[in-house]
């Protein structure tokens, strides 16, 4: 069916003319859109959490310096954090807005894609369904590894399609430049790179001379990139590697890593349902145009418009992550986490391209955007709501709710009342240590469970001359877990005390209870060299 100009009242203005077909670029849109959702999902949650989620509040701790690699993970997300804190400072909503920059460059990218395969319109629905999977949404404002990865996933993606598809010796670098960053965000981009092994090999690309100058340049850029990080990493004893190994610890039997498997999926089945309703929504409205009209004379789907190649890249590009990583798991018994699937469905929005019918690809951009909008508009106004103003109210104790800023003022007050010398460190867990640090100023450092190998941007003879504050989180509801080495060193202060202040707003809820101590700075203090 030939496209028809779209007809409107307002026809005039220029955001109804970006949907209509005479409208060759729709960039403004695509812009006006992703600027829409990062603003959403950075504004409903920077305003209602008083402090971050704990995955935000590691990364801003480990911004405090600049290191080849933290003793979880790799570098590259503690690096982009640092860059922008030494503009901003460390603020709450710098974690929500640095996660939802990723998702928004992914998404960016993820157009770019679709753009290669099909029409600026038809790339962008699928760039809009995919924006609602919560790991684009709720989970997006986690600033953790998995949330930082999505962009340089995405890049990598597009760059693959675009060196296997033209033979571009450039597109064939840069995916070596987007699989570096990937890799030094997180080393579950080996599964990527296994599922682009897998096209190559399927595709018969591995026979042709061209596809080999292309790996070897790509793996020369990538072992460039990682090879200071691999050397920082050859040289701990105890750091991501080990960590990994913690966390995949085999399950005891199979029928243990079945129920595994299967909670998995189910989870992350959850986690896609915003698409899923969303494209029933706007499969429903817009096929109420061909009620009348017999099956045989209906359009056809957009899937079946797109070249066989790019079907097939799509489908397998975009499953093969999440089908490897299942099954290399159920063989091994590895138990999975729900939100190692973070970046395993980024081609998902364009599955809807096997149930959406082409013709009047105007109307059908804007019933998405209006159903998309409505969805992202509501679910982040929720989000907020939920998790801060009504978690406050209802005395629902949380992360977001933690009154992070007083416990600082108050344990800095009983410091600066005791010492003369001002506050540097802060011995305590992550969470804990962190509300403490940033709200006082970027010259707190925390040192991570009173451990200096978690904690490198911390000078031991400048901790030892200098003395600390240390704090124990003592609450009832949501301890941590207390580290032996803060035990000791609360065991070392020479002034202790206990706050106790209420957690949320409601008369009589929960409290956060503080043990504090304080080892005091000696004389040498002042002669080190900051």
């Amino acid at each position: 069916m030939p496209n028809q100009p779209l007809q409107s009242a307002s026809s005039s203005g220029k955001f109804t003319r970006l949907f209509s077909p005479s409208a060759d670029n729709i960039v403004p849109l695509v812009i006006l859109l992703l600027l829409l959702h990062l603003l959403l999902w950075s504004v409903f949650t920077g305003l209602s959490h008083r402090a971050p989620d704990w995955d935000n509040m590691e990364e801003l701790v480990w911004a405090s310096g600049l290191e080849w690699g933290y003793y979880k993970h790799p570098p590259l997300p503690s690096w982009i954090l640092y860059g922008l804190v030494s503009i901003f400072g460390r603020p709450v909503w710098l974690t929500f807005f640095t996660g939802q920059l990723s998702v928004v460059l992914s998404l960016w990218l993820v157009w770019k894609l679709g753009c290669e395969m099909t029409t600026q319109r038809r790339a962008l629905i699928a760039t809009l369904l995919v924006s609602l999977v919560a790991y684009f949404t709720v989970r997006g404002v986690m600033n953790n590894h998995n949330t930082m990865q999505l962009w340089s996933v995405a890049g990598a993606i597009w760059m693959f399609y675009r060196a296997t598809r033209y033979d571009s010796m450039r597109a064939w670098a840069m995916l070596g430049f987007f699989c570096a960053c990937a890799f030094l965000t997180k080393y579950s981009a080996l599964i990527q790179f296994t599922a682009f092994f897998l096209y190559l090999l399927l595709t018969g690309h591995l026979l042709r001379a061209r596809t080999w100058k292309g790996i070897a340049l790509a793996t020369a850029i990538l072992i460039a990139m990682v090879t200071p990080h691999l050397l920082w990493l050859k040289q701990q004893a105890a750091g991501p590697i080990a960590y990994a190994g913690n966390e995949m610890v085999p399950q005891a039997s199979y029928w243990l890593e079945l129920q595994e498997l299967f909670s998995f999926a189910l989870t992350n089945l959850g986690r896609i349902a915003a698409m899923i309703l969303a494209l029933v929504i706007i499969a429903i409205w817009a096929a109420r145009q061909y009620k009348l009209t017999p099956k045989s004379a209906r359009p056809p789907t957009i899937a079946s418009e797109l070249a066989a190649s790019d079907r097939f890249f799509l489908l397998l590009v975009g499953l093969a992550p999440l089908a490897l990583t299942m099954i290399v798991a159920g063989a091994m018994k590895i138990p999975l986490a729900a939100h190692w699937a973070t970046t395993f469905f980024i081609l998902f929005g364009f599955f809807s391209f096997w149930f959406l019918r082409s013709g009047d690809d105007a109307a059908l951009l804007r019933k998405t955007v209006i159903v998309v909008v409505v969805m992202q508009v509501l679910g982040a106004a929720g989000y907020g709501l939920a998790r801060g103003p009504l978690a406050d109210k209802s005395g629902r104790p949380s992360r977001a709710t933690f009154p992070g800023a007083e416990v600082s003022r108050q344990v800095h007050a009983a410091w600066q009342a005791n010492m003369q010398t001002p506050l540097q460190l802060v011995a305590s867990d992550t969470w804990l240590g962190g509300n403490i640090a940033t709200h006082i100023g970027p010259q707190v450092q925390v040192l991570i469970d009173g451990d200096f190998g978690k904690s490198p941007w911390v000078n031991e003879e400048r901790a030892d001359k200098c003395g600390m504050l240390v704090a124990i989180n003592r609450s009832k509801v949501n301890p941590d877990q207390i580290d032996n080495e803060v035990i000791a060193l609360m065991a070392q202060s020479t002034q202790h005390g206990t706050l106790e202040i209420p957690w949320t707003k409601k008369p009589g809820g929960p409290t956060v209870v503080v043990e504090w101590g304080i080892i005091p700075p000696l004389p040498e203090c002042n002669t080190l060299a900051k």
